[in-house]
């Protein structure tokens, strides 16, 4: 059995993010804020673990890397149930263009390709509302609680959410350049298992996330908006904004923890700095 497996890995998880660090703080006699401490203490533990999953602050590095660019990985045939996708990169108008999106799947290296931020000039056009439009129709097709634009290879800072938002009346919203304005304390982060729809279904990682996360946004004809996420809804948006910066659930968890080498393999080059940027929590627009 391996012990780093849910539920054993749970259990080191929760060790090194709170008992190791109070335990430090008691027996050196030091009572400094309890939020410090763990940040501290977390970032020692991390030169001597590759368990990052369970560390949380690290000043990230940009979550681009040579993965963004290895044409080798385009239509990767992963195993017999699951092969990669090879997707164009798009623009706003050439997205547009379309009467369909297609979905990435790993390891299409356009999956780890950041998206740029949509420009003033398409807010209130047409060309922008149709590119929501089928966005949002993807992600029903696909049955996805929430999907990033650069899921679909386009190049645009654009995400969709259907959930039930307590403090809106529609049941779905769309967010065009999205960033993280606030956050509840790092430590209240929630432990969740995700899956994603661009990797294989076999795949799954236990992630930690902030259980609270404010978001400020534009909306399709550039009115400022901002949305107080929390549970489930809060767990989807972060899940999202990682898409949108290149960042995929296999940047949360050890190498170990990918599910075969052949995964290892392809993930390897620039996993470091992929997860030191997934628990990157600083409030900055990318």
């Amino acid at each position: 059995m391996n012990l780093f497996r849910t539920p054993y890995r749970l259990r080191l998880l929760f060790s090194l993010y709170y008992v190791i660090p109070l335990a430090f703080c008691v027996n050196s006699g030091s009572i400094p804020k309890v939020e410090s401490l763990i940040q501290v203490c977390r970032r020692k533990m991390i030169m001597n673990t590759n368990y990052v999953a369970a560390a949380a602050i690290i000043l990230g590095k940009s979550s681009s890397s040579d993965a963004a660019t290895n044409d080798n990985l385009k239509n990767f045939v992963y195993n017999d149930d699951w092969s990669g996708t090879g997707l164009t990169l798009l623009n706003i108008i050439s997205a547009a263009e379309l009467t369909h999106f297609n979905m990435g799947r790993w390891p299409d290296p356009i999956l780890r390709r950041p998206a740029r931020a949509v420009e003033n000039q398409w807010f209130g056009t047409e060309t922008l509302e149709k590119v929501t439009k089928l966005l949002r129709d993807v992600a029903r097709e696909n049955k996805a609680v929430g999907l990033a634009a650069q899921q679909c290879g386009i190049d645009a800072r654009i995400v969709y959410l259907e959930l039930p938002l307590p403090n809106l009346r529609q049941q779905s919203v769309t967010m065009i350049n999205p960033i993280i304005t606030e956050r509840s304390p790092e430590t209240e982060m929630r432990v969740w298992t995700e899956y994603c729809l661009v990797l294989p279904p076999t795949f799954r990682a236990t992630v930690l996330r902030d259980a609270l996360v404010v978001v400020q946004y534009l909306d399709v004809q550039g009115m400022p908006q901002k949305i107080r996420f929390t549970g489930e809804a809060a767990r989807a948006v972060q899940h999202e904004l990682d898409h949108d910066r290149g960042i995929l659930t296999l940047d949360h968890v050890g190498m170990e923890d990918l599910e075969n080498d052949v995964m290892r393999k392809i993930e390897r080059q620039g996993h470091d700095d992929r997860q030191e940027s997934a628990y990157q929590r600083a409030n900055v627009e990318l």
